[in-house]
């Protein structure tokens, strides 16, 4: 049995065509109307100029039926359409905020009210940055706290200092030298490793060795992000993402997380930095 072909007609009269000519058919028709009434209202008749008011009234209604008839159409075919368009924007807009799991966009990276949120109750901390030794200083007494629970877990992953590549990318953005570099990532590292107490959260610090575009904090089910300048010295705005579990942010920071996992080496708590132990060396042979 052959399928019986779909009539070419209604095919190409889609919803927004019919609906289109029915507003235009029912428009015309009272533009009609109200021309009609206004030509019934001039006419010199012996009816009208003994019921003066009856015309006056017929003048007016073709005259309120014409003016409805041309709003209407403009709303019709210009402002409903432009209405809903903006509508539907607005709803599409928040349907990916929702879906990206977005709850907050900053330019203020070292917003104390933001971290403060991020740091309550955590247990599981993940930290990707160069060597974060401003954020550390600034969130000490936070970190302590998460350290000292028994259920934590803090994970760092800075940059390798034994990666002469990344010093080199790395040096260039953040405007110092190599050797100043390294010396700020020994120094993060072993001030994370400060954190550790008896019975608290494990620590632990690992070694990534590439660039960095951008750096992100995963606390629990929430993570913030922060992209990196590439123009040389400070700037107090950094473009700064916060966003949740579910979203399909978090899970980007998710997958980069459990990716870099799998690239870094773990730093073992005895590895000092090679300067210090250098300088220890000499001054015993002193």
């Amino acid at each position: 049995m052959t399928e019986a072909p779909v009539a070419k007609e209604a095919r190409e009269k889609p919803y927004r065509t019919l609906t289109t000519q029915k507003f235009a058919l029912a428009a015309g028709t009272v533009f009609l109307l109200g021309v009609y009434c206004l030509y019934l209202g001039g006419e010199e008749t012996s009816f009208w100029r003994s019921n003066q008011s009856l015309r006056t009234l017929m003048e007016q209604l073709g005259g309120l039926l014409i003016v409805s008839s041309l709003l209407s159409t403009l709303w019709e075919l210009v402002g409903k359409r432009a209405f809903a368009q903006e509508v539907l924007e607005d709803m599409r807009i928040s349907a990916e905020i929702e879906a990206s799991g977005l709850k907050r966009i900053s330019t203020q990276f070292f917003d104390d009210a933001a971290w403060e949120q991020c740091f309550k109750g955590v247990e599981k901390l993940d930290i990707f940055a160069a060597y974060a030794q401003t954020w550390r200083n600034m969130n000490l007494a936070r970190l302590q706290k998460v350290a000292a629970r028994s259920k934590g877990r803090i994970r760092i992953y800075l940059a390798d200092p034994e990666d002469a590549p990344t010093m080199v990318t790395l040096s260039n953005r953040f405007g110092t030298e190599p050797e100043e570099l390294r010396r700020r990532i020994w120094a993060t590292k072993e001030g994370f490793e400060e954190l550790r107490v008896s019975g608290g959260a494990s620590v632990e610090v690992f070694f990534w060795p590439g660039d960095r575009v951008y750096t992100f904090y995963r606390f629990d089910n929430r993570a913030i992000m922060s992209m990196y300048k590439h123009n040389k010295g400070r700037s107090p705005i950094l473009p700064t993402i916060m966003c949740e579990s579910g979203g399909s942010l978090f899970q980007f920071v998710y997958d980069e997380l459990r990716a870099i996992r799998d690239e870094s080496r773990p730093v073992s708590p005895a590895l000092r930095n090679p300067a210090t132990v250098t300088q220890a060396t000499r001054g015993t042979e002193q």
